[in-house]
């Protein structure tokens, strides 16, 4: 039986037809797929996210910067973590979603349990490529589209290696490939919703 975020994260992928990432999180979230193993949980969250609605200091219409985050404990095994924001667009013309990833970050220490505000990033951190293949965090949706983005924590185990500069969305689509066991992988997501 899944939990209701997990339901959550099921609905989303359901919606999100258009995208590749929405077999990341279908199968992340143990939605179906018989035999493949439910991933651990990590606690993960912002107070800059209220009631699933981001501020907009946190987006083009203000600063445009990383809002802080945190999370909880993660499983013994996980040697790095990874964050992503991957955007949900509704694309009224053709009744699907396009699924983008606005941030990507990797080489995040387990032990840190939180990132401040801004674009710093601490030490040993590292960025990817979003969608358009730049490096940086913007949430900038077009006029009047409401858009959904799920910020996703990843736990890696040390077998998996993540260099700066890597292609966000295929490193984010390898990290929620199906698994037949969780092993020392873990995964945390948070949604902020959006419309300029």
């Amino acid at each position: 039986m899944h939990t209701l975020e997990e339901r959550s994260r099921c609905a989303l992928g359901a919606r999100a037809i258009a995208g590749v990432l929405v077999l990341t999180a279908l199968t992340l979230a143990g939605c179906g797929g018989s035999g493949v193993t439910t991933v651990p949980h990590i606690e993960f969250k912002s107070t800059a996210v209220k009631e699933s609605k981001i501020a907009a200091l946190y987006t083009c219409d203000g600063r445009n910067i990383p809002p802080p985050v945190e999370w909880g404990s993660v499983p013994a095994g996980v040697k790095a973590l990874a964050l992503f924001v991957v955007g949900y667009t509704p694309d009224p013309t053709t009744h699907n979603t396009k699924v983008s990833v606005d941030w990507a970050v990797a080489g995040l220490n387990p032990a840190l349990h939180s990132l401040a505000g801004g674009k710093k990033l601490p030490s040993g951190a590292f960025m990817g490529l979003d969608t358009n293949g730049k490096q940086g965090y913007s949430i900038c949706p077009k006029r009047g589209v409401h858009t959904q983005y799920q910020f996703e924590l990843y736990g890696l185990p040390a077998s998996v290696e993540v260099q700066p500069g890597f292609p966000g969305l295929e490193v984010i689509s390898a990290l929620s490939a199906p698994s037949r066991s969780s092993g020392e992988r873990a995964y945390g997501a948070f949604v902020a919703n959006y419309k300029r």
